[in-house]
């Protein structure tokens, strides 16, 4: 069986390298998306860590059912997924049946790239697949930042055609080849993402939440914290740039969420910002929590508690 497992690996990752036409990146503006709220509150559903790693394998479809179930459970504004969409030499395939199944869903989705996407393929072959015409996918790359990888973008929810609450999206990238063991292998925003994110925020005139991949240097060593730390440590990215000051500099950034720490799905609050993970959601994953996601709301007085967002299980929804 693994051998059968071996040459089908490989057999993709022929067809995702033989099977793209060549891509150039096109970058784009900083105008926000914008989504009509439903109801008087803001529900964001976030998945995070899928893995999707053979597409046809019994996992795989049992990640995108949870998925479907997770949306299904409430009346959501959004789907986020929050990075490490696929870990596979079929990456590029992949997206492209991801794609299929959330459009399916017919909710409003987006995503932010882990640390897995281009383990096997370039960023240039997956984009080439997500560079296709939705009617509810709302992601683009973004403006060209250096080192600031692909995906920064702003996301606006509206109530009777003004803005209510925002949504800031950025790539924190994958692994380094060179770090100290201080640092650790991740990457980390660069100078040039903080400068595009407070470009923005210091016009906003209502608050935000941030979402990104690996989580920042400030969820390293909580004092205090609510729920689930069973990683060995906090694998943050690798050195802190200045991102989490901004936030407290212009106070309306109130939530950071993110992804790749599989057995963690802790909140602490610093700051009055509330630093969360996700809960990972691929069965393909490592990791010995139960699958499912994390409800996020914004209530109707556009704010943002720790009352208002929760981890939703695989067993409450199925």
């Amino acid at each position: 069986m693994k051998k059968i497992i071996l040459i089908f690996i490989a057999l993709m990752s022929l067809i995702s390298l033989y099977g793209c036409k060549a891509y150039t990146v096109e970058y784009t503006d900083n105008n926000p998306f914008q989504i009509a709220m439903k109801n008087d509150t803001v529900k964001i559903l976030q998945v995070t860590d899928l893995h999707l790693t053979f597409g046809i394998d019994d996992y795989d479809n049992k990640t995108l059912k949870l998925i479907h179930n997770l949306a299904k459970a409430d009346d959501y504004d959004l789907i986020v997924i929050s990075g490490d969409l696929t870990m596979s030499p079929s990456a590029p395939a992949l997206f492209t049946k991801l794609i299929n199944y959330m459009e399916s869903i017919e909710i409003p989705w987006t995503f932010v790239f882990g640390n897995h996407e281009a383990d096997f393929n370039s960023y240039t072959e997956i984009l080439a697949k997500v560079n296709v015409e939705t009617e509810y996918m709302y992601f683009k790359v973004g403006p060209e930042l250096t080192d600031g990888g692909y995906g920064n973008f702003k996301i606006e929810f509206t109530k009777d055609g003004l803005p209510f609450y925002n949504a800031y999206f950025l790539d924190s990238k994958a692994e380094r080849a060179v770090y100290t063991e201080e640092e650790g292998e991740y990457d980390y925003l660069s100078t040039a993402q903080v400068q595009w994110y407070e470009d923005l925020v210091s016009t906003d005139t209502v608050e935000s939440i941030v979402f990104m991949h690996i989580p920042l240097r400030q969820y390293i060593n909580p004092a205090t914290y609510v729920g689930t730390f069973n990683e060995d440590k906090v694998y943050a990215q690798g050195r802190d740039t200045g991102f989490y000051d901004a936030m407290v500099t212009y106070g309306m950034s109130k939530g950071v969420f993110v992804g790749h720490d599989h057995k963690n799905d802790f909140y602490l609050i610093k700051d009055d910002i509330i630093l969360a993970y996700g809960r990972a959601t691929g069965f393909n994953a490592y990791g010995n929590l139960e699958l499912g996601g994390r409800h996020i709301e914004i209530n109707a007085l556009g704010e943002l508690s720790t009352n208002s967002t929760y981890i939703v299980f695989e067993s409450e929804v199925s």
